[in-house]
Parts: structure tokens; C-alpha cells; sequence
């Protein structure tokens, strides 16, 4: 079985594991490539040899390789572990877990890899400590984010979060290298990372976002194969450089004609601000076949105490701060027939406010032209410290891993 980082049996209180979906189990004869530091484009193709992908309670087995010496390389995304193992012949080989962990340590020399992260510091929604959860870095009794030995694979740079005082920097309390605006005003800086994480903030970034550069640089980013993870009120982060897939309510929403694709520049007078109002949803639903019977019966704690099992059909998904009323298909190049190529952006959990309908997508992904990808969710990944992991936060554990795997279909260039 392959199990989640830090979220193994024996690392968490029992029932509280987490496998993974669709992970590739490889056995070679030689070590495998390096995976590239920092943005990269992968384009999926046919694996060969003795392989196999896990289910959705990460189990997997392996058949069709001669005994011997050879490598285990089990990886999702830019997480993986690589190992020597040796087979002997007509036996069936079970492994530990210590094969099957993926690593929350990069250590490429061991064969562990883990992505390279970037995090814009929220001031309401913590992803660090779904981080420090994961054993990149770490979590105090209460699951708040500490610095720990995982922590060299992260940068955080100031938006408003924790370290981040009144505009300056408080060193000691959170290693913040730097202001969010200089991470996107320097593309060269941006493309040292796999992915990079805007959760929620109070910070107006309108200012940053008026800057045609800063536009482009994210589009380009997310282009050269780099993932954009954003939450709710800091969706002017997508929203405005991609304002064509999603749309918000409640004024919110950066119109589609925001953006002149013929003369790419984008007209900053229609930027909507992607500060909604806040609102739970008691009768959220996962709504992507996968993502729902991986969910389902999955163990822990819930948003208002007590804990699972965890029923996708019918989940309580806490401090959404937008509203998504639609999603639209966009052509976003042609392919080397010259067929148009259409992004269809896709939702994986859609909800009402309370109990309410209609229910609307809470949890989107899409990709513009190129080889990356966008994640959007209405909703705070956590805004309170606590220990184990809510369904919002293993959904998004899920999608984070996801969103890094190979690009499926054409690549084509804005």
C-alpha cells in the first residue's frame, strides 16, 4: 500500500492513515532519471515494463519481472521514493511501508523527492499546516506549522500571514524569505518551484496584479508546466490572469473581456477582487468518481468536532469566502492539425450555501495553454489549529497531488 507523507500506519492514530490514488509502482533495472528542480513540463506518454497503479486504498501489486536486483520507484507527482530491492525467484515479494511512505524529506541522493514550494503566507487559511501535517516541516500539539527537517522544500514569502507583521517581517517566527510581491515581479524566482500556494488572505494584491509583467508571469509560469494552488479571497490571483473559466458572484468575478487575447494585455479596470462573503456548506458533495470512493470512509476529525467516518455524498465543508456560479469551456490554442484545443475546466466538490440549493462547484481545476495547471477552491483549507486532518483538507491533500501528475492531450502555446 502506498501511504500518504507523514500519514503511514503508525504515524498517525490508527484509522486516521491516508493512502493515495493512482500512484505509479515502477520496478527497473537501472535507477530512474532525476526529477527536474523547479517547473517543468511532462507530458504524459505510455509506460513500459513491469508496472502498476494503486487503487483507491493505495493498494497495488507488481507481476512480470525477473528475479533480482532492481529498483521500486513509487512516485505521484514530484513525490517520490526510489529504493533497491531484491526479488528471488518463484516467491512473492510484500513490502514494508518504509518502501511504500512517500517522503516528507527530499533527499535525492537516498532516492526521496519531494516538490519544491513556494507559499504566499494567508492570513485566515493555513496551508502550512496541512504541510507541517504531511512532515514538511512540522505541527505542535495543537497542529500548528513548525519548522522541521522538510521545511528546506518550502519558501514562504510574505502576504499578510503568519511572520508577517503590519507590513514588515518578524524573523524567528516563521521562515519568511521574502514579500509575495517578489516572488511574482522575478520569473526566474517563480520557475525554481513545482508548485506555489496563494491561500486566502485579508492583503490587497490589486496594486501587485496591476502590473502587465506580474500578469504575464504567472500566465507563464503555469504555461512552462508550474502549479497555481489559490484559495477563495485570494482568487484575483487566477481570476485575473485567467479570467476566462471561472466566473464568481456576487461581483466578485474578473470578467472574460478583462483579458484582450489578440494583444495580450489585460484591461485592469474590469478586475473583480474575489472578496466574497462567508458562508459553510452543510450539504457538500464530492462529485469526481475518484475522489469519492478514495474519501469514502476515510477516518478523522470533522470541522465542528467529533470525528468520521467520512461520507463524500454528504460533508460539511467550512469558511467558503466566494461563490463560483459557472464554469465555461475555452478554447486556449490549436493543435498541430490546427483543431481547436479546449480547456474544460472540472469540478471535483460542488455545495450550497448552508444547507441550501442549488449547489455550485466549491473545488475546481483547470489548464490554460501550455503544460501546468490551476487549482481554485472557494474555501479555506484550514483556518483553525488542529490535530489530524478535516475532509477539506484531505481533498485538497488529494488535488495537490493530483495537479502535479503528467499533462494529458496536446500542449499548445498561447
Amino acid at each position: 500500500t502506498v501511504w500518504a507523507p507523514g500519514n503511514a500506519p503508525g504515524m498517525v492514530p490508527a484509522g486516521e492513515e491516508i493512502p493515495v490514488f493512482n500512484a505509479l509502482v515502477r520496478l527497473l533495472y537501472s535507477r530512474p532519471d532525476a526529477i527536474p528542480e523547479g517547473a517543468y513540463c511532462e507530458q504524459c506518454i505510455e509506460v513500459e515494463g513491469a508496472y502498476a497503479r494503486t487503487g483507491h486504498d493505495g493498494s497495488f501489486s507488481v507481476n512480470g519481472i525477473d528475479p533480482g536486483t532492481v529498483w521500486l520507484v513509487v512516485e505521484k507527482g514530484q513525490f517520490r521514493v526510489a529504493r533497491q530491492i531484491t526479488l528471488a525467484p518463484g516467491e512473492s515479494s510484500a513490502l514494508g511501508q518504509e518502501y511504500t511512505t512517500l517522503p516528507s524529506v527530499h533527499d535525492s541522493a537516498s532516492g526521496d523527492w519531494v516538490p519544491r514550494i513556494a507559499v504566499a503566507t494567508g492570513s485566515s487559511d493555513h496551508i502550512e499546516d496541512v504541510l507541517g501535517k504531511l512532515g514538511i516541516g512540522g505541527v505542535d500539539g495543537q497542529g500548528t506549522y513548525t519548522p522541521g527537517p522538510g521545511d528546506s522544500r518550502i519558501d514562504f514569502y510574505g502576504n499578510g500571514g503568519r511572520g508577517d507583521v503590519l507590513g514588515g517581517l518578524l524573523p524567528g517566527l516563521f521562515p519568511i524569505v521574502g514579500r509575495f510581491s517578489d516572488l511574482l515581479e522575478n520569473p526566474a524566482q517563480m520557475q525554481q518551484y513545482h508548485i506555489i500556494f496563494v491561500p486566502c488572505t485579508t492583503t490587497d494584491n490589486s496594486s501587485l496584479l496591476g502590473n502587465q509583467q506580474v500578469l504575464r508571469n504567472i500566465r507563464d509560469y503555469v504555461a512552462m508546466g508550474g502549479k497555481l494552488y489559490v484559495t477563495d479571497w485570494s482568487g484575483e490571483v487566477h481570476d485575473n490572469v485567467f479570467p476566462e473559466q471561472v466566473e464568481l458572484g456576487g461581483g466578485q468575478d474578473t470578467p472574460a473581456s478583462a483579458y484582450n487575447r489578440a494583444a495580450d494585455t489585460w484591461n485592469s479596470s474590469l478586475f473583480g477582487a474575489a472578496d466574497g462573503s462567508s458562508y459553510d456548506s452543510e450539504n457538500a458533495e464530492v462529485i469526481d468518481p475518484d475522489l469519492y470512493d478514495w474519501l469514502n470512509g476515510q477516518s478523522g476529525p470533522t470541522p465542528y468536532g467529533g470525528s468520521g467516518p467520512f461520507n463524500p455524498a454528504n460533508l460539511q465543508i467550512v469558511d467558503n469566502w466566494n461563490t463560483i456560479t459557472n464554469l465555461r469551456d475555452v478554447v486556449v490554442g490549436k493543435d498541430s492539425e490546427g483543431a481547436d484545443v479546449v480547456d474544460s475546466p472540472y469540478p471535483y466538490v460542488q455545495g450550497g450555501q448552508g444547507s441550501s440549493t442549488p449547489k455550485l462547484p466549491l473545488t475546481v481545476t483547470y489548464e490554460p495553454a501550455g503544460c501546468g495547471r490551476v487549482l481554485y477552491s472557494t474555501y479555506h483549507t484550514t483556518e483553525t489549529s488542529h490535530t489530524g486532518l478535516v475532509p477539506q483538507e484531505r481533498i485538497l491533500l488529494y488535488l495537490i497531488m493530483e495537479i502535479g501528475v503528467c499533462k494529458v492531450g496536446p500542449i499548445v502555446i498561447y
